[in-house]
Protein backbone atom coordinates (compact mmCIF):
# COMPACT_ATOMS: atom_id res chain seq x y z
CA UNK A 1 0.00 0.00 0.00
CA UNK A 2 1.38 3.43 -0.97
CA UNK A 3 1.83 6.14 1.65
CA UNK A 4 -0.81 8.49 0.24
CA UNK A 5 -3.38 5.71 0.00
CA UNK A 6 -2.59 4.71 3.57
CA UNK A 7 -3.00 8.28 4.81
CA UNK A 8 -6.46 8.43 3.26
CA UNK A 9 -7.41 5.30 5.17
CA UNK A 10 -5.82 6.35 8.47
CA UNK A 11 -7.18 9.95 8.18
CA UNK A 12 -4.10 11.24 10.02
CA UNK A 13 -0.62 9.94 10.81
CA UNK A 14 0.13 9.94 14.57
CA UNK A 15 2.96 12.05 16.01
CA UNK A 16 4.44 9.06 17.82
CA UNK A 17 3.50 5.92 15.87
CA UNK A 18 3.97 2.57 17.58
CA UNK A 19 5.99 0.47 15.14
CA UNK A 20 6.33 -2.64 17.33
CA UNK A 21 3.76 -5.29 18.32
CA UNK A 22 1.03 -5.03 19.41
CA UNK A 23 1.16 -1.79 17.29
CA UNK A 24 -1.64 -0.37 19.40
CA UNK A 25 -1.25 1.28 22.80
CA UNK A 26 -3.23 -0.49 25.53
CA UNK A 27 -4.48 1.22 28.68
CA UNK A 28 -5.83 -0.41 31.81
CA UNK A 29 -7.93 2.18 33.62
CA UNK A 30 -9.14 1.61 37.16
CA UNK A 31 -11.57 4.48 36.80
CA UNK A 32 -12.55 4.10 40.46
CA UNK A 33 -12.75 1.37 43.08
CA UNK A 34 -16.32 2.25 43.98
CA UNK A 35 -18.89 -0.46 43.35
CA UNK A 36 -22.64 -0.91 43.78
CA UNK A 37 -21.98 -4.51 44.92
CA UNK A 38 -20.23 -5.46 48.13
CA UNK A 39 -19.18 -9.05 47.49
CA UNK A 40 -17.76 -10.80 50.53
CA UNK A 41 -14.78 -12.07 48.52
CA UNK A 42 -13.85 -8.74 46.92
CA UNK A 43 -10.72 -6.95 48.08
CA UNK A 44 -10.88 -4.30 45.36
CA UNK A 45 -13.51 -1.99 46.86
CA UNK A 46 -11.39 -1.66 49.99
CA UNK A 47 -8.80 0.15 47.89
CA UNK A 48 -11.15 3.08 47.34
CA UNK A 49 -9.87 4.70 50.52
CA UNK A 50 -6.32 4.62 49.13
CA UNK A 51 -7.13 6.91 46.23
CA UNK A 52 -8.52 10.39 45.79
CA UNK A 53 -10.71 9.49 42.80
CA UNK A 54 -10.74 12.34 40.30
CA UNK A 55 -13.81 13.07 38.18
CA UNK A 56 -13.63 14.91 34.86
CA UNK A 57 -16.52 15.92 32.61
CA UNK A 58 -17.04 14.50 29.14
CA UNK A 59 -15.72 17.60 27.34
CA UNK A 60 -12.51 17.49 29.35
CA UNK A 61 -12.13 13.81 28.55
CA UNK A 62 -12.70 14.53 24.86
CA UNK A 63 -9.70 16.89 24.86
CA UNK A 64 -7.57 14.25 26.59
CA UNK A 65 -8.45 11.35 24.30
CA UNK A 66 -8.35 13.44 21.12
CA UNK A 67 -4.81 14.40 22.13
CA UNK A 68 -3.93 10.74 22.74
CA UNK A 69 -5.33 9.90 19.30
CA UNK A 70 -3.19 12.63 17.70
CA UNK A 71 -0.11 11.23 19.46
CA UNK A 72 -0.67 7.47 19.14
CA UNK A 73 -3.67 7.03 16.84
CA UNK A 74 -6.39 4.53 17.83
CA UNK A 75 -5.64 2.98 21.24
CA UNK A 76 -7.41 0.35 23.35
CA UNK A 77 -8.87 1.24 26.76
CA UNK A 78 -9.79 -1.48 29.23
CA UNK A 79 -11.96 -0.16 32.04
CA UNK A 80 -11.92 -1.96 35.35
CA UNK A 81 -12.20 -1.07 39.00
CA UNK A 82 -14.74 -1.10 40.93
CA UNK A 83 -17.74 -0.91 38.68
CA UNK A 84 -16.92 1.47 35.81
CA UNK A 85 -20.52 2.10 34.75
CA UNK A 86 -21.39 3.96 37.98
CA UNK A 87 -18.82 6.67 37.15
CA UNK A 88 -20.72 9.96 36.50
CA UNK A 89 -21.98 10.19 32.89
CA UNK A 90 -20.00 7.08 32.00
CA UNK A 91 -22.17 6.01 29.06
CA UNK A 92 -21.98 9.45 27.45
CA UNK A 93 -18.22 9.44 27.95
CA UNK A 94 -18.01 5.91 26.53
CA UNK A 95 -19.89 6.89 23.38
CA UNK A 96 -17.44 9.74 22.82
CA UNK A 97 -14.39 7.57 23.45
CA UNK A 98 -15.52 4.99 20.90
CA UNK A 99 -15.38 7.54 18.11
CA UNK A 100 -11.59 7.12 17.89
CA UNK A 101 -10.61 4.32 20.28
CA UNK A 102 -11.61 0.76 21.12
CA UNK A 103 -12.83 -0.19 24.58
CA UNK A 104 -13.37 -3.20 26.81
CA UNK A 105 -15.42 -2.85 30.00
CA UNK A 106 -15.12 -5.15 32.97
CA UNK A 107 -18.61 -4.80 34.42
CA UNK A 108 -21.15 -6.60 36.58
CA UNK A 109 -23.86 -5.71 33.98
CA UNK A 110 -25.96 -3.87 36.58
CA UNK A 111 -26.51 -0.93 34.21
CA UNK A 112 -29.89 -0.31 32.56
CA UNK A 113 -29.79 -2.08 29.20
CA UNK A 114 -32.13 0.33 27.39
CA UNK A 115 -30.12 3.33 28.56
CA UNK A 116 -26.93 1.62 27.43
CA UNK A 117 -28.30 0.82 23.96
CA UNK A 118 -29.58 4.37 23.59
CA UNK A 119 -26.21 5.99 24.35
CA UNK A 120 -23.68 3.45 23.05
CA UNK A 121 -23.61 2.14 19.51
CA UNK A 122 -21.98 -1.14 18.40
CA UNK A 123 -18.48 -1.03 16.97
CA UNK A 124 -15.19 -1.24 18.81
CA UNK A 125 -16.63 -2.18 22.20
CA UNK A 126 -16.38 -5.54 23.96
CA UNK A 127 -17.85 -6.52 27.32
CA UNK A 128 -16.02 -8.52 29.97
CA UNK A 129 -18.92 -9.33 32.25
CA UNK A 130 -18.26 -10.59 35.76
CA UNK A 131 -20.97 -12.61 37.46
CA UNK A 132 -21.32 -12.25 41.24
CA UNK A 133 -23.82 -14.74 42.69
CA UNK A 134 -24.17 -12.88 45.99
CA UNK A 135 -25.81 -9.95 44.18
CA UNK A 136 -27.25 -11.23 40.92
CA UNK A 137 -29.39 -14.00 39.47
CA UNK A 138 -27.53 -16.03 36.89
CA UNK A 139 -30.43 -16.48 34.47
CA UNK A 140 -31.12 -12.74 34.30
CA UNK A 141 -27.42 -12.01 33.98
CA UNK A 142 -27.02 -14.62 31.23
CA UNK A 143 -29.96 -13.31 29.19
CA UNK A 144 -28.55 -9.78 29.31
CA UNK A 145 -25.09 -11.03 28.38
CA UNK A 146 -26.45 -13.00 25.42
CA UNK A 147 -28.39 -10.01 24.14
CA UNK A 148 -25.30 -7.81 24.20
CA UNK A 149 -23.10 -10.46 22.59
CA UNK A 150 -25.44 -11.15 19.69
CA UNK A 151 -26.32 -7.49 19.09
CA UNK A 152 -22.95 -5.99 18.32
CA UNK A 153 -21.10 -6.08 21.65
CA UNK A 154 -18.84 -9.18 21.79
CA UNK A 155 -19.05 -10.41 25.38
CA UNK A 156 -17.32 -12.82 27.70
CA UNK A 157 -18.07 -13.92 31.25
CA UNK A 158 -15.61 -14.10 34.11
CA UNK A 159 -16.20 -15.83 37.41
CA UNK A 160 -14.14 -15.70 40.58
CA UNK A 161 -12.92 -19.08 41.80
CA UNK A 162 -14.11 -18.41 45.35
CA UNK A 163 -13.99 -21.77 47.20
CA UNK A 164 -17.74 -21.91 48.06
CA UNK A 165 -18.64 -21.08 44.44
CA UNK A 166 -16.47 -23.60 42.59
CA UNK A 167 -19.26 -26.17 42.23
CA UNK A 168 -21.22 -23.87 39.86
CA UNK A 169 -18.42 -23.52 37.33
CA UNK A 170 -19.40 -26.56 35.15
CA UNK A 171 -22.98 -25.31 34.74
CA UNK A 172 -22.03 -21.72 33.91
CA UNK A 173 -19.14 -22.69 31.66
CA UNK A 174 -21.29 -25.05 29.59
CA UNK A 175 -23.99 -22.43 29.03
CA UNK A 176 -21.43 -19.96 27.70
CA UNK A 177 -19.50 -22.39 25.58
CA UNK A 178 -22.63 -23.90 24.05
CA UNK A 179 -23.00 -20.47 22.42
CA UNK A 180 -19.28 -20.22 21.54
CA UNK A 181 -18.80 -17.53 24.19
CA UNK A 182 -15.74 -17.28 26.40
CA UNK A 183 -15.89 -18.26 30.07
CA UNK A 184 -12.89 -16.95 32.00
CA UNK A 185 -11.87 -18.22 35.43
CA UNK A 186 -10.40 -15.69 37.88
CA UNK A 187 -8.42 -17.36 40.69
CA UNK A 188 -9.54 -15.97 44.05
CA UNK A 189 -7.12 -13.63 45.80
CA UNK A 190 -7.98 -12.92 49.42
CA UNK A 191 -8.85 -14.62 52.68
CA UNK A 192 -11.42 -17.32 53.31
CA UNK A 193 -11.82 -19.12 56.64
CA UNK A 194 -8.56 -17.65 57.90
CA UNK A 195 -6.65 -18.97 54.90
CA UNK A 196 -4.87 -16.90 52.27
CA UNK A 197 -5.73 -17.60 48.64
CA UNK A 198 -4.75 -18.60 46.00
CA UNK A 199 -1.98 -20.31 48.00
CA UNK A 200 -4.55 -22.29 50.04
CA UNK A 201 -6.38 -24.02 47.21
CA UNK A 202 -6.15 -27.69 48.12
CA UNK A 203 -5.11 -30.38 45.64
CA UNK A 204 -8.71 -31.18 44.68
CA UNK A 205 -9.52 -27.52 44.02
CA UNK A 206 -6.34 -27.07 41.99
CA UNK A 207 -7.13 -30.10 39.84
CA UNK A 208 -10.66 -28.77 39.35
CA UNK A 209 -9.44 -25.35 38.26
CA UNK A 210 -6.71 -26.81 36.05
CA UNK A 211 -9.29 -28.99 34.31
CA UNK A 212 -11.64 -26.08 33.66
CA UNK A 213 -8.74 -24.02 32.33
CA UNK A 214 -7.85 -26.53 29.61
CA UNK A 215 -11.04 -28.30 28.51
CA UNK A 216 -12.53 -25.70 26.14
CA UNK A 217 -12.77 -26.29 22.41
CA UNK A 218 -11.15 -22.90 21.80
CA UNK A 219 -7.38 -23.23 22.15
CA UNK A 220 -6.85 -19.48 22.63
CA UNK A 221 -9.20 -19.54 25.63
CA UNK A 222 -7.44 -22.60 27.05
CA UNK A 223 -4.11 -20.85 26.66
CA UNK A 224 -5.35 -17.69 28.35
CA UNK A 225 -7.06 -19.46 31.26
CA UNK A 226 -4.19 -21.86 31.87
CA UNK A 227 -1.57 -19.10 31.84
CA UNK A 228 -3.66 -17.02 34.21
CA UNK A 229 -4.12 -19.99 36.51
CA UNK A 230 -0.45 -20.96 36.38
CA UNK A 231 0.57 -17.38 37.14
CA UNK A 232 -1.77 -16.92 40.06
CA UNK A 233 -2.03 -20.41 41.56
CA UNK A 234 1.59 -21.33 41.80
CA UNK A 235 2.81 -24.43 43.56
CA UNK A 236 4.99 -23.37 46.46
CA UNK A 237 7.47 -26.14 45.84
CA UNK A 238 8.29 -24.83 42.37
CA UNK A 239 10.90 -22.30 43.48
CA UNK A 240 12.56 -22.12 40.07
CA UNK A 241 9.38 -20.88 38.41
CA UNK A 242 8.80 -18.39 41.22
CA UNK A 243 12.25 -16.88 40.70
CA UNK A 244 11.55 -16.53 36.96
CA UNK A 245 8.80 -14.02 37.75
CA UNK A 246 11.32 -11.48 39.00
CA UNK A 247 12.14 -9.44 35.91
CA UNK A 248 14.27 -6.65 37.42
CA UNK A 249 16.56 -5.19 34.75
CA UNK A 250 14.86 -7.00 31.85
CA UNK A 251 13.88 -4.83 28.89
CA UNK A 252 10.10 -4.33 28.74
CA UNK A 253 7.66 -2.43 26.52
CA UNK A 254 5.32 -1.57 29.39
CA UNK A 255 5.20 2.22 29.45
CA UNK A 256 5.71 2.27 25.69
CA UNK A 257 2.86 0.03 24.48
CA UNK A 258 0.85 -0.11 27.71
CA UNK A 259 0.17 2.06 30.75
CA UNK A 260 -2.02 1.88 33.85
CA UNK A 261 -4.35 4.75 34.78
CA UNK A 262 -5.31 4.92 38.47
CA UNK A 263 -8.45 6.49 39.99
CA UNK A 264 -6.56 9.70 40.86
CA UNK A 265 -5.52 9.83 37.17
CA UNK A 266 -1.90 9.03 37.95
CA UNK A 267 -0.37 6.97 35.15
CA UNK A 268 2.18 4.28 35.90
CA UNK A 269 4.19 2.15 33.55
CA UNK A 270 2.53 -1.11 34.62
CA UNK A 271 0.40 -2.79 37.27
CA UNK A 272 3.18 -3.32 39.79
CA UNK A 273 2.75 -0.92 42.70
CA UNK A 274 0.60 2.19 42.94
CA UNK A 275 1.28 5.90 42.55
CA UNK A 276 4.58 5.19 40.87
CA UNK A 277 5.96 2.96 43.61
CA UNK A 278 8.34 0.53 41.88
CA UNK A 279 6.54 0.56 38.52
CA UNK A 280 7.47 4.06 37.38
CA UNK A 281 5.16 7.06 37.72
CA UNK A 282 4.68 8.72 34.32
CA UNK A 283 2.52 11.70 35.30
CA UNK A 284 -1.18 12.52 35.07
CA UNK A 285 -3.35 11.58 32.10
CA UNK A 286 -4.82 15.11 32.28
CA UNK A 287 -1.42 16.72 31.71
CA UNK A 288 -1.31 18.24 28.21
CA UNK A 289 2.33 17.22 27.97
CA UNK A 290 1.77 13.63 29.05
CA UNK A 291 3.75 11.22 26.90
CA UNK A 292 4.50 7.51 26.85
CA UNK A 293 8.04 6.20 26.60
CA UNK A 294 9.33 6.01 23.05
CA UNK A 295 11.41 2.88 23.65
CA UNK A 296 11.31 -0.17 25.94
CA UNK A 297 13.01 0.36 29.31
CA UNK A 298 14.51 -1.94 31.93
CA UNK A 299 12.04 -3.33 34.50
CA UNK A 300 12.49 -1.55 37.84
CA UNK A 301 10.39 -3.95 39.95
CA UNK A 302 12.36 -6.09 42.43
CA UNK A 303 9.54 -8.52 43.23
CA UNK A 304 7.38 -10.97 41.27
CA UNK A 305 5.93 -9.43 38.13
CA UNK A 306 2.12 -9.35 38.66
CA UNK A 307 1.27 -9.78 34.97
CA UNK A 308 1.44 -12.92 32.86
CA UNK A 309 1.24 -10.65 29.79
CA UNK A 310 4.37 -8.62 30.58
CA UNK A 311 5.85 -7.21 27.36
CA UNK A 312 9.43 -8.38 27.86
CA UNK A 313 11.79 -7.93 24.92
CA UNK A 314 14.12 -10.53 23.51
CA UNK A 315 12.86 -14.06 24.06
CA UNK A 316 9.29 -13.82 25.35
CA UNK A 317 7.37 -12.08 22.56
CA UNK A 318 5.78 -15.30 21.32
CA UNK A 319 4.25 -15.76 24.78
CA UNK A 320 2.67 -12.34 25.20
CA UNK A 321 2.03 -10.90 21.75
CA UNK A 322 -1.03 -13.12 21.02
CA UNK A 323 -2.53 -12.15 24.39
CA UNK A 324 -2.79 -8.46 23.47
CA UNK A 325 -5.34 -8.89 20.72
CA UNK A 326 -8.27 -6.49 20.97
CA UNK A 327 -11.46 -5.73 19.08
CA UNK A 328 -10.78 -3.71 15.94
CA UNK A 329 -12.18 -0.22 15.41
CA UNK A 330 -14.70 0.06 12.55
CA UNK A 331 -12.75 2.97 11.01
CA UNK A 332 -9.24 3.04 12.48
CA UNK A 333 -8.18 -0.53 11.76
CA UNK A 334 -5.09 -2.14 13.22
CA UNK A 335 -3.97 -3.39 9.80
CA UNK A 336 -3.36 0.24 8.78
CA UNK A 337 -0.97 0.80 11.66
CA UNK A 338 0.84 -2.45 10.90
CA UNK A 339 1.25 -1.29 7.30
CA UNK A 340 2.46 2.14 8.41
CA UNK A 341 4.96 0.47 10.75
CA UNK A 342 6.40 -1.51 7.84
CA UNK A 343 6.86 1.69 5.85
CA UNK A 344 8.54 3.48 8.74
CA UNK A 345 10.83 0.55 9.47
CA UNK A 346 11.80 0.45 5.81
CA UNK A 347 12.92 4.07 5.97
CA UNK A 348 15.35 3.40 8.83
Amino acid sequence: MQLEELKQKMKVFPKYPRINPPYKVHWNWDISFKCNYKCSYCEVVRRDEEFNTQIADTEQWKEVWDRIFDNYWCTHVRFSGGEPTIYPNFLKFLGMLLEKHTVDITTNLSFDLNDFLDKVKPGGLSISASFHPEFDDFNKFFEKLKYLHFNGFPSTMSYVGYPPHLDKIPEYKKKLEDLQMYFKIIPFIGNYKDKKYPESYDSREKRLLEGFATDSKDQHLNDMNSRWLEWRVEKEENKEKKESKIKLGKLCRMGQMYAKIHPDLTVTRCCAGYHGVDSGKMGSILDKNFKLHDEPLDCSVNYDCPCFKGMFVGDEEEKWEPLWEALDHPIYKLEYMREYAKILKGKK
